[in-house]
């Protein structure tokens, strides 16, 4: 069956929190510069175009939607003309635009926007040439980072939740935004018609142009948050490594004062190979900073891990959870209810 639409990219994510001067504390030692704040709003943007890239709400914590861009006008249209998303909306928000939403089948928000203005005073900021082996791009050309520098995040870049159904969620998915699986995690082997399902990296159908392994990532809400579907984490895209282990080490310092949790990290993942660093806010909402991700075409088939066999899809005799890193606190990292 062919979607209703293929989105193009996701834009930003939209949390609610308890105490928006505590969050924005939080997003700024992240990385993130402060666009606009009132009592019950709060938007963050990073470095790149977008005019804001985590949309804060104030209320009981809760993820309350991702939001995907449309490729047209007419694709939207055509989105919130099927059964299960809104009449489009006129944005209030900087950069404007138009959004319709829906709710997924684990009762997460989605919304998708078209024309969002970029931001009038973004300015393409680049990362310094990397030297690597025998690759040699940077001559004559010292890399300095001031001791203490705030990391730079780019862009919002992925998402996930625990569902109660990664089938039926990826179906849906689908169906209305022409998502596709980049990699599928069971328990046991995926030839079995018994074995679960316990993950789902999927990406965007962006033909023969690459997209990002995954843009949305699912896990077993069973597992993870004892049926309790809902955020698993927010995923932003940093300039290079050296924004990674910065905003690694901004927090580490800070995390005392500010009850900030390291929940993983710095390690590089399997599954994306995206170099990854995961953070706790004081509400225990998880963002992640991660850089050096794969990027995909659609001509990718979808691979199917067997999670007992081995975890990291590689072979060899003891995987772990990452191909380099710090080993997961299960507890911690299992733990996400109401979030």
């Amino acid at each position: 069956m062919e979607p209703i639409i293929k989105a193009k990219d996701v834009q930003y994510c939209t949390l609610q929190c308890p105490d928006l001067d505590v969050q924005e504390q939080f997003l700024i030692h992240f990385g993130m510069h402060t666009v606009e704040k009132t009592e019950d709003l709060l938007l963050m943007r990073g470095e790149g175009p977008q005019p804001f890239i985590e949309k804060c709400v104030k209320g009981d914590k809760k993820f309350v939607s991702a939001t995907f861009v449309a490729a047209s006008k007419e694709d939207l249209e055509k989105l919130s003309n099927s059964d299960d998303f809104s009449d489009i909306e006129e944005l209030s928000t900087p950069g404007g635009g138009y959004v319709t939403k829906a709710m997924d089948p684990d009762g997460i928000g989605v919304e998708v926007v078209f024309g969002i203005e970029e931001r009038s005073d973004f300015s393409e900021v680049s990362p310094y040439p990397t030297n690597e082996g025998t690759n040699i791009n940077r001559v004559n050309q010292i890399k300095r980072y001031p001791k203490g520098s705030y990391p730079k995040i780019i862009r919002f870049a992925h998402y996930g939740i625990n569902s109660n159904n990664i089938s039926l969620a990826l179906e849906w998915y689908q169906r209305h935004l022409g998502i596709i699986p980049s990699d599928k995690l069971w328990f046991g082997d995926s030839e079995d018609s018994n074995t679960p399902l316990m993950g789902c990296f999927a990406r965007l159908d962006r033909g023969s142009t690459p997209a990002d392994h995954h843009s949305i990532f699912w896990l077993d809400a069973k597992n993870q948050s004892e049926g309790v579907p809902g955020l698993n984490h927010v995923s932003f895209e940093m300039l290079n490594i050296d924004d990674v282990f910065m905003g690694h080490e901004i927090l580490q310092q800070k995390k005392e004062e500010f009850d900030y949790e390291l929940e993983w990290g710095v390690g590089r993942h399997y599954q994306g190979s995206q170099i990854f660093d995961y953070w706790r806010s004081p509400f225990k909402q998880t963002h992640e900073h991660q850089t050096d991700g794969d990027m995909l075409d659609n001509s990718v088939p979808c691979g199917h891990i067997n999670m007992i066999e081995n975890t990291g899809g590689m072979p060899g005799d003891a995987p772990g959870p990452s191909q380099w890193g710090p080993p997961i606190n299960l507890e911690t990292f299992g733990d996400k209810r109401g979030v």
